[in-house]
């Protein structure tokens, strides 16, 4: 099946590169127009398709292409929507793959021995559970830019959302100063890092952390980071609340984690699967390489109606801006029906500052209402030591 969808998708770009013909044209031109309205104006798309000669036949071509993919898109993935006028449509997979991560690092796969596949003690898991709608803790959704800055914003939010848990105070720490003070600063500061590199200068650098406000992104515009600022201007404004980073693998960790927190994750994303999303719970990726680092903020189970069984699913937040997706979120299938490495690789690499204060308070500072899940026989976390995880 999946040598098959990979033949399609190689035809429908074959087919974009065809002659646009008279009678298809009227809908190829409206459909350009409303994309151009959408996003003619936005950063992210005109950075990405600077390469793209403006043509008007060649960009009406690359929507026909988008367009010709989606009954595969669609067939491969029956709980995802898809859309020939995304953000990305008008581009190709190695262009697309080319703005979203050519030479950023990549982290290594964790051996299973690695992770920290520990059963949760004191009660039932939660049927579902989403950050985003049940605190305040999690920062807005952000856009990398010129900058392939993934691994600090994701580095950032987990650091964020950690200490706002323990503390009940809301947070939005700098994503530029984790990335100036974690890299040698210039452009190669904008090839790449890793999020656990992140959330580890940060952790140790408890009162020396600024907010979003103190030290605003800029490399996003620049595509360059400036060398590590003096950071005493924000000396004592915010007392950092979040312990040692622990690195995970595996659903269960996943899951088991996200009773607490949201969790850093690394994903696949350089494909077309992503480039045409539009909505909904993607099933299936290329088995290609995790490439980008994510928040993973919540998961739950969505009922496909019609008798079928319902769909268990993680929800994962991009760095590509409110207009991608469903307003910057992404839902990954999960379960035993997705491989061991997840939808996406989303489980093969995990990472999360522990709670530096009991999850007593952590929960007190959201407005969290349990939801029991009969099926799940495993139980939830209450340990209320100095440090958990």
């Amino acid at each position: 099946m999946r040598f098959f969808f990979f033949d399609l998708l190689v035809l429908a770009a074959t087919v974009g590169a065809q002659r646009i013909s008279d009678a298809e044209r009227p809908e190829l031109n409206r459909d350009l127009a409303l994309w151009q309205q959408r996003f003619g104006s936005d950063d992210d798309v005109r950075l990405a398709m600077a390469p793209v000669k403006p043509y008007r036949d060649v960009l009406l071509g690359r929507i026909r292409a988008a367009k010709a993919m989606l009954p595969s898109l669609q067939e491969a993935n029956p709980h995802a929507t898809f859309s020939h006028l995304t953000k990305f449509a008008l581009l190709t997979d190695e262009e697309f793959a080319r703005f979203a991560m050519v030479g950023g690092a990549r982290p290594q796969r964790l051996s299973s021995a690695a992770g920290t596949n520990h059963t949760v003690v004191g009660g039932p898991l939660l049927r579902s559970i989403d950050w985003t709608k049940q605190s305040v803790c999690v920062p807005p959704v952000k856009t990398m830019g010129k900058c392939r800055s993934h691994w600090a914003i994701a580095a950032a939010a987990a650091v964020s959302a950690a200490h706002c848990l323990a503390t009940g105070d809301a947070i939005d720490l700098s994503v530029q100063q984790v990335l100036s003070c974690t890299t040698p600063g210039g452009a190669s500061s904008c090839r790449g890092g890793f999020a656990t590199t992140g959330m580890e200068w940060l952790v140790t650098m408890p009162n020396h952390v600024c907010s979003r406000l103190d030290i605003p992104y800029t490399s996003g515009e620049t595509g360059s980071s400036s060398i590590c600022s003096d950071y005493s201007k924000c000396a004592g404004s915010i007392s950092l609340q979040a312990g040692t980073v622990v690195e995970a693998n595996g659903d269960n960790a996943l899951v088991e984690q996200l009773q607490k927190q949201p969790v850093v994750a690394y994903v696949t994303t350089t494909n077309t699967s992503w480039r045409l999303y539009a909505g909904g719970i993607l099933s299936w990726c290329p088995a290609e390489y995790p490439d980008q680092a994510v928040l993973v903020v919540g998961y739950g189970t969505e009922d496909t109606g019609n008798g079928a069984p319902p769909v268990d699913f993680f929800k994962v937040r991009s760095v590509w801006g409110t207009n991608w997706g469903e307003a910057g979120d992404i839902r990954l299938a999960r379960g035993s029906g997705v491989g061991h490495h997840g939808t996406c690789e989303v489980t093969t690499h995990l990472s999360y500052p522990t709670l530096k204060l009991p999850v007593t308070a952590a929960i007190a500072a959201s407005s969290l209402t349990p939801t029991i899940d009969a099926r799940n026989v495993d139980s939830a976390d209450t340990d209320a030591s100095d440090e958990t995880t």
